[in-house]
C-alpha cells in the first residue's frame, strides 16, 4: 500500500496523535473525542480551533452514527508512523507539552 506523506502544523500533528492514539484502542463516541480534542489544545496554550480534527483525521477515521473508529488504512497507518510522528512533535512543540501530554 502507498501512502502519500502529509504534514499539518505542529499542532495539528499534535490533534492528530492524541486523536489517533485514543481510536487506536477502540471505536468512541464523536462526544467524547472532541472533549479530547478540546482538552488536548487546550493544554498547549496556543490559539487553534480544534474543532477541525475530523478533518486532520479524514483519510484514517470513519464516523458512523455518532461514532468513530479507525478504517484499515488508517490503523495501518497509524502503526507505522506513531513513533515518527511523536517524536515530530516532541521536537517541534517540547516546552509546550509539559511533562505529562495529554496524549489519549
Amino acid at each position: 500500500m502507498y501512502v502519500q506523506s502529509m504534514r499539518y502544523s505542529p499542532v495539528g500533528e499534535y490533534l492528530r496523535l492524541v486523536v489517533l492514539r485514543r481510536l487506536a484502542r477502540g471505536p468512541a463516541p464523536v462526544e467524547e473525542v472532541d472533549e479530547l480534542a478540546k482538552r488536548a489544545v487546550e493544554a498547549l496554550g496556543m490559539r487553534y480551533d480544534w474543532r477541525v480534527w475530523p478533518q486532520l483525521v479524514r483519510r484514517e477515521v470513519a464516523v458512523k452514527d455518532g461514532v468513530a473508529q479507525l478504517t484499515e488504512e488508517g490503523r495501518w497507518i497509524f502503526e507505522r508512523t506513531e513513533g515518527a510522528v511523536a517524536e515530530y512533535v516532541r521536537r517541534t512543540l517540547g516546552a509546550a507539552l509539559g511533562r505529562d501530554p495529554p496524549y489519549g
